[in-house]
């Protein structure tokens, strides 16, 4: 009987290479100088490159001269490679780089050891993995762990192999890398589109080989050959390396019929084909195993292949492989030279022969979801039992977060499913996961023809409804859409499906604000959430009167605000719906408190696609309350990880706040740019709410300069119905800032117009900011007589909410007061302004308040610069956290940094302030931690 191969079996010996390194690399000098350079720099801080080119332009080879080198200087090595027919298992190939750390997962914060255990599946705890940045977090934590005592190279070939979660986790580690010891260095074939990184990874396209380089390979590889054949495999290589050492070796096959004619990938597939043709029965089968397995053991693929022969196979039977150069082979692994092998061999074989080779798997493995996959390969026509066991392999797939598996699973589970309603039922919620979590548009259509839903099934048209629409921005400006909606609510609820109903009129009512509704439109949606029967204090319902009717919904909605305020959320996605509400009516004191709660259930559980939309929304709610630096700090960490997460809407509107904040305290420099950068990067996208934000930045940036018809004409745009600033919902943001522009430049006609206006709209019972903001604007018009009156009315208790509203009020109070001939009385409003705008950082409003106050016959200082100002918002931020006692690494998991990161922007910190230690920090930083009251 053949011999078995055991795992104490020696190696078989390798085959010995015909050229040497250094002539495999000839030509290669732009590419070994850049990866010396990477590996020379390490100690300096990490970096990622991306290298990418033809199959066989030799990017495995400079991956494996890199191993050599950075192992000669010391710097531990990490490799991954990506395998086609391993796509479809979730973190394959990161198990492979992170094996050789895995003993120090026990030192892992809790939830992310859960993750990464379970993501391996060492363990399956369904509340273990609630996000993939859970196990992205883990792997950045081993990983800089790991640098903690070597420097590491992280090698990742045929990285467009790689599945969905493991390519996710190595982006977000690759933007993390520069205050660590590591390089990460990827091979990706070219053709694939594969996201990665972000605009600061480094890229190298790998080009062919020049004449020279190319002649030198080719003589070294094949010396005997003729001139005639020399020329002519020079031409029909074209600088491929590993097509100057192929079609050498099978010079018949390469002039076999029309071969010469094909593409170079097609053409070395034929040769290495034509190879395989010459081994013995069982080796090809042994190598026909391998190419379908989604696995490397040795043993297993032999197993299988004696299944698919129904004989005995030794281990043997791989050394003709070995010789002709097809794998490499150990008593742990069987490895392709190269993935053009493997998939010449696979598309070689019949269907006949592939279906038996996936059954004799499916009966060999023990993994039960690979066994699964390989059941389907080996199943042709419905197969009800094994699409449920698919069901439940989504289920679990959900559960690791891998999103994209998931809707593979379910369109697998489709094809296996007999009737068209059960197929139409797994598309459509494949569907349903591509359009929240994927953002991949064109796979979400394929899904939806796939599922062939007719007008006749309402509710799964209102299905498609919502897949559709929840994958757009509902902030682009598109009116018609609104109507649309309206139907599928009327469909869903018809099919009891009120869920689906509610979901789709928060999306009109969304569309209400951002398209300029007419007003029967908006009554009509009104009209539909009476009908839906809500709760009293429903989130999604008050959202709903929030988005359709800010203001004249706006007492409605603040009583039922002020009802749960002081309730626990405890849900993400309705606190974030609660806090948006606040925002669009005014009430941003009771909107902070939403979105903080939300903030934190996001960190909780990791869900960092969701977070820049809240931060963006949580940063303009801190703005208005006067905490400037708690709105600077969620601006910049919306930004950063809305640009790494895909989320750039909320990236550009988080700009946006930081445009505003740049205006207010007197930078009209940087509000500009942030302003530009906006305006080139997002507004073609459609969106509607960014242009009238940054016409609000504009606005009070040239009021603070004192440029009133400049603020006037930025700030009328959001009333012109033609312009793209028009802003039905937004425009009475502008209401104070409008007023003030339009008294001091000579238009206050158009400012009684205003309030006019904003009064007719408004309910009965106003919320405080608006009822402040008229107060302020009244004062402004007011006669002599009235003036006082309307100036002490908007000074009352609601104003302390507003701090940088009270302090205009307080300014233009006590100008009043000064005019009126009254400077002792003026000194007290006016040095209360001072001090707002002080604490606040209003440099311009600062200094009007102490020229006024000088002109009442009282000096000021000058305001000095708090130490803490000098940090960026991201150093502040880690600052405060450190100043509350965390750690390095607590801080590093809640802001997704390596621990460091972290300590690369303390030392900043230390070197800005001049403190030596953590304890230190709270003195310098206490004033920054609490509002401008």
């Amino acid at each position: 009987m053949a011999k078995r191969l055991k795992k104490t079996d020696p190696p078989l010996p390798r085959q010995r290479e015909g050229v040497s390194r250094s002539t495999s690399l000839q030509g290669r000098e732009t590419e070994l100088a850049l990866i010396d350079r990477l590996l020379s720099r390490i100690d300096l801080g990490g970096s990622a490159l991306v290298i990418s080119g033809a199959a066989g332009i030799g990017k495995s080879t400079l991956l494996e001269e890199a191993k050599s080198r950075a192992r000669e200087s010391g710097i531990t090595v990490l490799s991954m490679t990506g395998v086609q027919a391993e796509v479809h298992i979730a973190f394959a190939g990161l198990e492979q780089a992170l094996r050789p750390l895995m003993k120090q997962a026990k030192s892992l914060a809790p939830r992310q050891r859960s993750a990464l255990l379970s993501a391996f599946g060492v363990s399956d705890d369904a509340a273990a993995i609630p996000d993939i940045r859970l196990v992205a977090l883990a792997t950045l934590t081993l990983l800089t762990g790991g640098a903690d005592h070597k420097p590491i190279l992280l090698l990742a070939d045929d990285a467009q192999w790689f599945d969905e979660a493991t390519r996710d986790v190595l982006s977000f580690v690759s933007r993390r890398l520069r205050s660590d010891p590591i390089v990460m260095l990827l091979a990706v074939r070219e053709g694939f589109d594969f996201p990665f990184g972000d605009a600061d990874t480094l890229r190298h396209v790998v080009p062919a080989l020049g004449d020279a380089d190319a002649a030198r390979l080719l003589d070294v590889q094949a010396p005997e050959l003729s001139s005639e054949l020399r020329s002519r495999f020079l031409k029909e290589a074209a600088g491929n390396p590993l097509a100057l050492l192929e079609l050498p070796r099978a010079i018949q096959a390469a002039y076999d019929g029309d071969a010469r004619w094909l593409p170079l990938t097609e053409r070395l597939e034929r040769v290495f084909c034509s190879r395989v043709s010459e081994l013995p029965n069982a080796t090809r089968m042994l190598l026909c195993v391998a190419a379908a397995n989604d696995g490397t053991s040795p043993y297993e693929i032999m197993r299988a292949c004696e299944v698919v022969l129904d004989g005995s196979v030794g281990v043997d039977a791989y050394a003709p492989a070995v010789s002709a150069k097809l794998i490499e082979f150990d008593a742990s692994e069987v490895r392709f030279r190269h993935p053009l092998v493997r998939s010449a061999i696979f598309q070689a074989a019949d269907v006949v022969t592939r279906q038996k080779v996936h059954a004799a798997l499916a009966t060999i493995i023990e993994d039960q979801n690979r066994r699964l996959w390989h059941r389907a390969a080996a199943t042709i026509g419905p197969d009800d039992e094994l699409a449920a066991e698919h069901d439940l392999m989504a289920t679990r797939a959900h559960r690791r977060g891998s999103i994209a598996m998931v809707v593979q699973i379910l369109q697998v589970a489709a094809r296996l499913s007999s009737t068209t309603k059960a197929r139409r039922e797994r598309l459509l919620q494949a569907a349903e996961f591509a359009a929240v979590d994927l953002g991949r548009p064109d796979l979400l259509e394929h899904l939806l023809r796939g599922a062939e839903v007719d007008g006749s099934d309402r509710l799964s048209a209102a299905r498609v409804a919502w897949c559709r629409e929840i994958s757009q921005h509902v902030a682009v400006h598109d009116p018609g859409k609104i109507l649309a909606l309206m139907d599928f609510v009327d469909q869903a609820h018809a099919a009891g499906a009120k869920d689906l109903a509610s979901n789709l009129l928060v999306r009109a009512a969304q569309r209400c604000l951002w398209s300029n509704a007419s007003s029967d439109v908006r009554a009509s949606v009104l009209a539909t959430a009476s009908r839906l029967d809500f709760p009293e204090l429903d989130a999604r319902l008050i959202a709903i009167l929030a988005y359709v009717e800010p203001l004249r919904q706006g007492g409605e909605v603040y009583t039922k605000l002020k009802a749960l305020s002081a309730r626990s959320i405890g849900n993400a996605n309705i606190g974030r719906l609660l806090g948006s509400a606040a925002n669009i009516i005014g009430a941003f004191d009771l909107g902070v408190r939403f979105l903080a709660e939300s903030n934190a259930e996001l960190r909780k559980q990791a869900l960092i696609g969701n977070l820049p939309r809240v931060l963006f929304v949580q940063a303009w709610s801190e703005m208005e309350v006067g905490d400037w630096v708690g709105a600077a700090r969620e601006a910049e960490e919306a930004v950063r990880l809305g640009e790494e997460t895909g989320a750039a809407l909320w990236a550009g509107a988080a700009m946006t706040v930081k445009a505003n904040l740049a205006a207010m305290q007197g930078d009209l420099e940087q509000c500009e740019a942030h302003a530009a950068e906006v305006e080139r990067r997002f507004i073609s996208t459609g969106v509607s709410f960014l242009p009238a934000l940054l016409q609000l930045a504009r606005g009070i940036g040239a009021i603070g300069a004192g440029r009133h018809l400049e603020a006037f004409e930025h700030l009328q745009r959001l009333f012109a119905p033609a312009d793209s600033a028009f802003s039905y919902g937004l425009q009475y943001f502008a209401l104070a800032d409008f007023v003030e522009a339009a008294v001091y430049c000579g238009r206050s006609q158009a400012a009684r117009c205003l309030i006019e206006e904003i009064e007719r709209a408004s309910a009965p019972s106003l919320v405080p900011w608006v009822e402040t903001m008229l107060s302020f604007g009244k004062a402004l018009l007011a006669s002599d007589e009235e003036a006082e009156r309307l100036f002490l009315q908007g000074l009352g208790p609601a104003a302390k909410s507003w701090p940088f509203l009270r302090g205009r009020l307080l300014l233009g109070y006590g100008l009043w007061l000064r005019r009126q001939r009254r400077p002792a009385d003026a000194r007290a409003p006016l040095r209360e302004a001072r001090d707002i705008f002080d604490a606040l950082g209003a440099s311009p409003w600062s200094d009007r308040a102490r020229e006024e106050l000088r002109a009442a016959g009282e000096a000021s200082l000058r305001r000095t610069e708090q130490i803490w100002e000098t940090l960026t918002p991201q150093e502040l931020h880690i600052a405060q956290l450190a100043a509350q006692g965390l750690s390095n690494k607590v801080i590093g998991a809640r802001l997704y940094l390596s621990h460091r990161t972290v300590g690369y922007h303390l030392h900043h910190v230390f070197s800005k302030t001049g403190i030596t230690s953590r304890s230190g920090l709270g003195a310098v930083i206490s004033k920054a931690n609490s509002p401008a009251t």
